[in-house]
C-alpha cells in the first residue's frame, strides 16, 4: 500500500498523493495568490451592491425618524372607523328570532334528546 498512489478529492481538485512522498500542494494553471480581474469586478460588485443597500436603510431609519406622529394619527383613525356601525352587520345585540336561537342552541329544552344536529 505504501508504493500505490492514492487519490482524494478536496473542493473539486484532485490530488494524486503517494505513500512515501509529502501531499503536492493544491495549484491551477498559474499562480493563485493574486486573485484575477473577474474574481475583483465580482468582488467590487458585491461590495458596491452592499453599499447601496446600506445607504437604502440609512435613508428609511432617517424616514422613520421624522414620522413620529403616526401612530397617534392612526389610533384616530382606527377609532373613527370602530364608531361608524356596518351596514351588513344587525344593529341588534341579541337573538332576533326565538326559533333560531331553539334551533341551535337548544332554547330552554337543554336535554340531548332535543337537540337537532345540523
Amino acid at each position: 500500500m505504501e508504493n500505490e498512489e492514492q487519490q482524494s478529492q478536496e473542493n473539486g481538485k484532485i490530488i494524486v498523493q503517494s505513500g512515501e512522498q509529502d501531499p503536492q500542494p493544491i495549484r491551477q494553471g498559474g499562480s493563485t495568490s493574486f486573485p484575477t480581474f473577474f474574481g475583483k469586478h465580482r468582488l467590487q460588485a458585491a461590495i458596491s451592491q452592499l453599499n447601496n443597500q446600506i445607504n437604502i436603510i440609512q435613508e428609511e431609519l432617517e424616514e422613520l425618524e421624522t414620522i413620529g406622529e403616526s401612530s397617534k394619527v392612526c389610533q384616530n383613525i382606527i377609532s373613527s372607523v370602530e364608531s361608524i356601525p356596518d351596514p351588513l352587520l344587525p344593529l341588534t345585540k341579541g337573538v332576533v328570532d326565538s326559533s333560531w336561537d331553539r334551533w341551535f342552541g337548544g332554547g330552554s329544552n337543554n336535554s340531548r334528546s332535543h337537540k337537532r344536529w345540523i
